[in-house]
């Protein structure tokens, strides 16, 4: 099933984007680094990235769906 989810990374506007829940997060975070959306060096030293909807820090080596991430949530940098 997709998710609509927004990233907000420090210093650049919100990116929504469509993905599917069982794609880990550290997958997203290599296609925004081949898109320009993110400096390689970020995704490199990045272990977690922030859900503002439950305010918790989730493994970037999780899947969405393991990571409890929804349709709508905010995924910050």
């Amino acid at each position: 099933m997709g998710l609509k989810l927004t990233w907000r990374i420090k210093g650049q506007e919100d990116i929504d984007l469509m993905v599917l829940e069982n794609q880990r997060i550290v997958d997203t975070m290599h296609v925004l680094v081949e898109r320009g959306f993110m400096d390689e060096e970020l995704a490199t030293t990045t272990r977690c990235v922030k859900s503002l909807r439950t305010n918790n820090q989730i493994n970037i080596l999780l899947t969405y769906r393991a990571g409890h991430i929804f349709s709508g949530d905010i995924l910050e940098l």
